[in-house]
């Protein structure tokens, strides 16, 4: 057999082998997730809806076809998904993708469905032009419906389609209750969480009446940063509820402030210290800062625009104890706080402190006034971690779960006064809090899923300017290299043809 049918003979086998891959492979789905955190392989949580779907779900996904690529994305990443979902459900689970297009009457009808429209960018015979565009999903089964009024692109389309479907599901929502009557901010100024929580449960207003218990249709509560007085007997109708096997969450501002008037900060008493040394938590004394912080935006009289200055009162958390209500955070932010203590019989409570800020912290006593021009040091953080909030879990099971955070504008975005973006790992810490007391910690991991803050760790200068040479030096080294060795073949080839018998 010559040379050249040989080589035919391989490139065809080759060829032969290609297409029976192809076959076995559209047969035979098998893939590898080499991400760190799992992110494109469905959860255990998933996986068991899934399985577990009493009749078949059919999923509409409104999609815009004509969309700009970083919004392309997203459809294409959702339509992976569903097909996944459709093939893990055993058949229970159809899907259907439609485009409204220009047509007034289909997006009409996906607006009716509670598709929620958002605006896009896009360029147009090079003019740039803002277009409407639908990206969300209907999930029906039988008479019942959820929806997703809008996607994002990211791992976080599981936890979004999954709850959906959990929704589907369940006959009936748990209801959470956001306690009033004592400064706390309104329903509506946390309507971010409201969302969140509003994937797996019913979200509702509620006060505490001197003369009533606390309904028992709430399944949990929710008290977040109270700045009024809590008389006595409100928080021994808490006692009694929680002695019903129900769940509360205290996100409680120790620390009181109002930059927008004054640069003094001070303590905050509401008369919860004693109901909170009954159920072994002791907040404060004193105010934490932490060299790991924050940043607030100073006016100077050089500069036109607030320059960013480190605010330690506002410190950043990265270190998690290990617990469902802290599972998948990677940063969360608190606005100023105090440490929180554990003062009760561990024989009668378990308390797993939650969160932490770093070693370089300080308490600093109060009141104190800020001075935002002080140098802060090293020698002014000897104070190590202090702990920022607690989960409480009584032996007695029969009893309900309490959570406590010594910040309760964390997840309302509130700071002196005026809104601010937090970091999302801010409100996932309230929904899981909420979930665990609630003791439905199914999803939880799902949430988990979605990335945060993924800073890049500082590799030191030595390794830094290792790497800058290694940047210099490497492709002149390798340009020569390829030049040594060409230099080698060419020379080779010199040598070849100068022997007799050569054939050119």
């Amino acid at each position: 057999m010559s040379k050249r049918t040989y080589a035919l003979f391989a490139l065809l086998l080759l060829l032969a082998a290609g297409v029976l891959l192809n076959l076995l492979a559209q047969r035979y789905k098998f893939r590898i997730d080499l991400t760190a955190d799992k992110r494109y392989t469905l959860d255990k949580a998933t996986l068991g809806l899934l399985q577990g779907l009493p009749e078949t779900v059919t999923v509409t996904a409104w999609f815009t076809a004509d969309v700009p690529p970083e919004m392309a994305v997203a459809r294409q990443d959702f339509k992976d998904l569903l097909t996944e979902y459709a093939e893990r459900s055993g058949g229970k689970l159809v899907y259907a993708f439609k485009d409204p297009g220009g047509s007034e009457a289909l997006t009409a009808e996906a607006i009716k469905d509670g598709i929620r429209p958002l605006l896009a960018q896009t360029r147009r015979s090079d003019r740039s032009q803002n277009i409407q565009v639908l990206m969300g999903a209907v999930l029906r089964m039988g008479d019942r419906q959820a929806v997703i009024p809008a996607l994002e692109a990211g791992p976080g389309m599981e936890w979004t389609l999954s709850s959906a479907l959990a929704q589907l599901t369940r006959i009936e929502k748990p209801l959470i209750g956001i306690l009033q009557g004592h400064g706390e901010p309104s329903l509506r100024a946390l309507d971010e969480l409201a969302v969140l929580l509003g994937a797996q449960y019913d979200v509702e207003a509620t006060a505490i009446y001197d003369s009533f218990p606390i309904n028992e249709r709430f399944a949990a509560l929710l008290v977040i940063d109270p700045v009024d007085s809590m008389p006595g007997q409100h928080l021994r109708r808490i006692d009694e509820y929680m002695a019903k096997g129900h769940g509360a969450v205290l996100a409680f501002s120790a620390v009181e402030s109002d930059l927008a008037r004054s640069p003094s900060i001070g303590l905050r008493d509401i008369g919860a210290g004693p109901w909170l040394a009954g159920h072994g938590v002791r907040i404060g004394p004193g105010i934490v800062a932490d060299e790991h912080c924050g940043q607030v935006g100073v006016m100077q009289s050089t500069a036109q625009q607030p320059i960013a200055i480190p605010f330690p009162f506002y410190p950043l958390i990265e270190h998690f104890g290990d617990h469902p209500v802290t599972h998948g955070l990677d940063l969360v932010l608190f606005q100023f706080a105090s440490p929180v203590h554990f003062i009760g019989d561990s024989s009668s409570m378990r308390c797993t402190p939650l969160l932490a800020t770093s070693a370089k912290s300080a308490v600093l006593p109060a009141p104190l006034v800020i001075d935002l021009r002080r140098k802060w040091t090293d020698a002014d953080f000897t104070a190590g971690p202090q702990v920022l909030g607690v989960a409480m879990e009584p032996a007695d099971t029969a009893q309900g779960r309490l959570v406590v955070f010594s910040n309760g504008s964390f997840c309302t975005g509130d700071q002196g006064g005026r809104q601010t973006a937090l970091p999302k790992g801010n409100l996932d810490l309230m929904v899981n809090a909420a979930d665990w007391v609630l003791r439905n910690t199914a999803l939880l991991s799902i949430r988990g899923k979605q990335p945060g803050n993924r800073p890049i760790a500082d590799p030191g200068e030595a390794r830094r300017a290792l790497l800058k040479w290694i940047n210099l030096l490497l492709p002149i080294a390798l340009v020569l290299l390829y030049g040594l060795l060409r230099w080698q073949w060419r020379r080779r080839q010199r040598r070849q043809r100068k022997l007799l018998g050569h054939v050119r």
